[in-house]
């Protein structure tokens, strides 16, 4: 998991519908006038000009160390395009100050004590392992902390952007320190460590302490690759493109992006799923929700400076001209028939994907060299007409097994649900057959009526939320139509019930739900739902935790005259949801029936991790009319999973793999001394070989759960093996899936008339 602070989102589709007769008050409209007036002929300041910064390359001067080390010829610089504030940056600004501080649930002023958090939030963003910036950095912008509500109000982005500037060029040190490191030796005898957690420790106060853990970084690096028995001369090359890779990937960052994470760094100091998208990062959180993109159909990932086929969606037109596959590397990309091929080599990845993605219909040509030809091989261009892409491999899916307890076999259906999507576009549009985790599952049940199977298992970890009205239908499919799902309370405390709309139950025998850690809001929804009217039994351990509900507005209906030009959106918290019992799932999450044991850290992850969390909370419950009492038989579930896993190899397996990777995952500290580390890599291969051997011999499948480091960062490995291991893990019914098959199989039998 790359996060690891999940930004769970949740839609109410119903407010989103009522806000949009609500504008930004006079005040914002007169100083978005002002933007106009005062931008014709300068750029917007924060500050007057004597009091900005002097060019920032004179702050960092004295810092640049001289060394005798050359550096290698393929470490060149890109070429650095130059930022600044626009005006639709400032308009953005200025509009999200209005929202935020008039419509978000926990209204908070941008005052003083605003301005520090954002202040200090900017930086964490930059920043957050300290690897960049020294003390005295942050310290030359200190005067200017207290204007930070002011610059948030105003739109006034001088100062983040001199701030980014400076933080372009320390990486740029940084990583040129790095790489004249890199041609070095090593002396690998040394007790020394490096900390992978940074967060909490100080900031470096001079060059040589913060280059001295980008030494303790980068001998870690090569000391996973040599112990992977990569030979030095494959791992410098290694290491050389990586950190060139991501020294570039940050350099190459536009104005746009370093708008966004300005004022992201705002909308997270007001609420921590409260997020400002950019016209790029809107499409992209579009397509998350909607499993629809237009384009070619292909999922991309960085390869050195190559932006590299990973998948072809089944069905897409890539997949069905038969010419792009997994491994390609794309060199070019032509817009429609005759339009000039425009070198992509080194480009960010995001840029890339948005020369390919288009209007439907549209044609694109993309120039690769095949995979199997080798980086020397004779390039191929591909045409190809964009299209409506569904991501089907992200949809619900569903296996059938025979499961046998107590010498009875049923058929138990495992629904695996990995978010609440749905296509509001399509919807809104009027399109019958628009794509929704509602739909998608209905049609599912429906076979597995005709089928006779006996009981439905949903798989919900990982799934950290969607759509509200997703949510509530979904769970109509089970409890019935016009169901009191869930209550939300706005903070003028107005509550109301979301129902199951128009949704007839189309399963009436036994349910089980299975959540973990990740499982959040819409899926803690659903849950508890199948909790509080005794619809189905919940199992996994505690869930995240996240009560609030977000609403997602483009930025430019708040004008009452919105010009043609697009300034992102903002998604931000309007209400807190409750159980149809009056509890809320703020902070405390749901908690399962029947708990398994978890390989999350709840002090790591979870709502209760965030800062600026909102606490727990009660109000009164709901009208609902509950399915038979569950009390005594979930008493005896209880019962029976504990005697079966007793006897378990399978589960004792899995404890075993589960608390193994739980203390993996805690460590934060790393011996650089070579014997220390052999020692443990043969501790830790002897663990893994005896996993591997009590899976044999249980007859379970090789799913590559435990895997010795290769010291290879994403897109450096091969994408073959990782195809492979990745579509085994999909396809594995792992110990948690079979023993809630179990459960529900004893529920079927308890449950018998």
């Amino acid at each position: 998991m790359k996060n690891m602070k999940l930004k769970t989102l949740f839609l109410a589709a119903s407010l989103t519908i009522l806000s949009a007769c609500v504008y930004a008050d006079k005040q914002t409209h007169e100083r978005i006038e002002q933007l106009h007036a005062s931008t014709q002929a300068t750029p917007v300041t924060a500050v007057s000009q004597d009091k900005t910064l002097a060019n920032s390359a004179s702050l960092i001067a004295e810092n640049r160390a001289p060394s005798e080390v050359k550096p290698h010829s393929s470490t060149r610089l890109p070429e650095i395009k130059s930022i600044a504030p626009e005006v639709s940056f400032s308009k953005a600004s200025i509009i999200i100050a209005n929202i935020l501080t008039r419509f978000e649930y926990d209204k908070k002023p941008l005052d003083l004590a605003m301005a520090n958090r954002i202040f200090d939030e900017y930086f964490k963003k930059l920043d957050p392992q300290k690897m960049y910036f020294l003390e005295s950095d942050i310290e030359q912008f200190r005067q200017y902390q207290p204007l930070f509500s002011e610059m948030i109000l105003k739109g006034s982005l001088n100062i983040p952007f001199d701030i980014f500037r400076l933080y372009r060029q320390r990486v740029e040190e940084r990583y040129d320190y790095v790489l004249k490191e890199l041609e070095r030796p090593f002396d690998f005898e040394v007790d020394e460590s490096f900390s992978i957690e940074r967060k909490k420790m100080d900031r470096a106060t001079t060059v040589e302490q913060v280059n001295d853990v980008w030494r303790r970084r980068l001998k870690n690096d090569f000391l996973r690759l040599k112990l992977a028995g990569t030979d030095e001369t494959k791992i410098r090359d290694t290491l050389r493109k990586r950190y060139v890779n991501n020294r570039n990937q940050i350099l190459r960052m536009n104005s746009e992006e370093v708008a966004e994470l300005f004022l992201n760094a705002y909308s997270d100091s007001t609420d921590p799923h409260t997020t400002y998208y950019s016209p790029t990062s809107a499409k992209n959180f579009d397509v998350q929700l909607s499993l629809s993109v237009e384009g070619i159909g292909a999922v991309l990932q960085k390869r050195d400076e190559y932006g590299q086929i990973r998948e072809v969606v089944a069905g897409g037109p890539a997949a069905r001209s038969g010419q792009l596959h997994p491994g390609d590397r794309i060199v070019a990309v032509g817009q429609g028939e005759s339009g000039p091929m425009e070198d992509v080599v080194d480009w960010r990845l995001d840029d890339i994907v948005k020369k390919i993605r288009g209007k439907r219909g549209s044609v694109v040509r993309v120039e690769v060299i095949p995979a199997e030809g080798g980086l020397d091989g004779e390039h191929r261009t591909i045409r190809l007409v964009r299209e409506k892409v569904m991501m089907e491999d992200q949809a619900a899916r569903s296996k059938v097994l025979d499961t046998t307890v107590n010498g009875v076999t049923k058929k138990i259906g495992l629904i695996t649900v990995p978010s609440f999507y749905e296509d509001f576009d399509a919807r809104i549009n009027g399109d019958s057959g628009y794509k929704n985790v509602t739909a998608d599952v209905r049609k599912i049940l429906e076979t597995y009526a005709k089928e006779g199977v006996d009981a439905v298992v949903l798989d919900m970890r990982d799934n950290g939320g969607g759509s509200l009205n997703q949510a509530a239908n979904l769970s109509g499919l089970f409890i019935g139509n016009q169901k009191s799902v869930v209550q939300v309370r706005t903070a003028e405390g107005r509550v109301s019930n979301v129902r199951s709309s128009g949704i007839e139950q189309v399963w009436d025998k036994p349910v089980v739900v299975i959540v973990n850690r990740i499982s959040a809001s819409a899926a803690e929804i659903f849950a508890a739902a199948m909790q509080d009217y005794n619809r189905g039994v919940v199992v996994g351990d505690p869930t995240w935790g996240k009560g609030t509900v977000q609403t997602f507005r483009a930025l430019n209906e708040f004008l009452r005259n919105p010009e043609n030009e697009d300034l992102g959106s903002l998604k931000w918290t309007i209400q807190k949801f409750f159980r149809v019992n009056g509890s809320s799932t703020q902070v405390k999450g749901v908690t399962p029936d029947i708990i398994f044991p978890s390989m999350f850290d709840p002090k790591e992850l979870g709502e209760s991790s965030y800062e600026n969390v909102m606490p727990w909370s009660q109000i009164q419950a709901a009208e609902y009319e509950k399915f038979s009492s569950l009390d005594k038989t979930i008493a005896q579930l209880q019962q029976q999973h504990e005697e079966r896993t007793a006897t378990s190899g399978s589960w004792k397996l899995m404890l075993d793999e589960t608390k193994y990777a739980l203390g993996l995952s805690q460590r934060k500290t790393y011996s650089l001394n070579l014997n220390t580390r052999q020692a443990e890599r043969e501790q830790m291969s002897e663990t893994y070989k005896e996993f591997a051997e009590r899976r044999k011999q249980l007859g379970e499948g090789d799913v590559a759960t435990f895997k010795l480091d290769d010291g290879l960062a994403m897109g450096e490995g091969n994408l073959k093996q990782e195809l492979e291991d990745e579509k085994k893990r999909k396809d594995n019914i792992d110990a948690i899936a079979r023993e809630s098959a179990n459960i529900a199989a004893d529920l079927v039998q308890v449950q018998a008339p």
